[in-house]
């Protein structure tokens, strides 16, 4: 993934830094392969994310900026668990659940999570202003 992440330290991945954190993830995969024929014989694999780490803390903000392509949206589907991940962990602080593992909830736990989480997608020709550069739209 082109992105940039923060790396989590490894007593905020393990939770280790009070109960302030929401969300850890770390090292997180999503690789998409294509298949042909019958016998399903692989013709390419695409790496759309590959070791993303990141961690939010209560009453921050988390941003996903990069250019097209380069793994925003399915890194976001794989926290909603639109996308099932090839590796990694993904953990929430879920209000009523307390830490669960986004990837191992069955449906009606993951119901539950996706009213404490949600993706908004930023519509770029409503929030972008041409006359401006991006260090000023960004700042």
């Amino acid at each position: 993934m082109a992105a940039e992440t923060t790396t989590a330290s490894a007593a905020q991945a393990n939770g280790a830094d009070g109960d302030h954190n929401l969300l850890v993830v770390k090292d997180l995969k999503k690789y998409f392969v294509s298949t042909k024929g019958v016998l399903k014989k692989t013709t390419n694999t695409v790496k759309a994310v590959d070791g993303v780490n990141f961690t939010l803390r209560e009453g921050e903000t988390l941003g996903l900026v990069g250019e097209s392509g380069c793994g925003k949206t399915t890194t976001s589907r794989l926290i909603m668990r639109g996308y099932d991940p090839t590796g990694g962990e993904i953990r929430f602080k879920d209000s009523n659940l307390g830490w669960v593992d986004i990837p191992k909830l069955n449906s009606r736990q993951m119901h539950q999570v996706r009213q404490n989480v949600q993706m908004i997608f930023q519509d770029p020709y409503s929030s972008l202003n041409p006359r401006m550069t991006l260090l000023q739209i960004v700042g």
